[in-house]
């Protein structure tokens, strides 16, 4: 038979700091999940951000370049151009 011990401040405090740790522990989770996805620091990239920044950067100057490539084959058709596609 379990021994019932008496309703005080005293008594209670191991009980409370137990459940004051597994609220704590919920919360840091769910700040995890909520956190995930940004940055550490407002000044640096990580890993990630950083390939992820250069592989954009790949894409936007090939996009350039096929870009040019394009103007120039439209300035052979000159003026039809304008006449047609415009």
């Amino acid at each position: 038979m379990k021994k019932r011990l008496e309703d005080t401040v005293e008594n209670a405090k191991p009980l409370f700091e137990q459940e004051v740790r597994k609220m704590h522990e919920k919360q840091i989770e769910h700040e995890r999940e909520i956190c995930s996805g940004y940055r550490d620091s407002p000044y640096e990239l990580d890993q990630w951000e950083q390939e992820d920044l250069k592989r954009e950067f790949r894409e936007y100057e090939l996009a350039k370049i096929t870009l040019e490539a394009a103007e120039k084959k439209l300035k052979v058709w000159g003026r039809f151009v304008q006449k047609y596609c415009e």
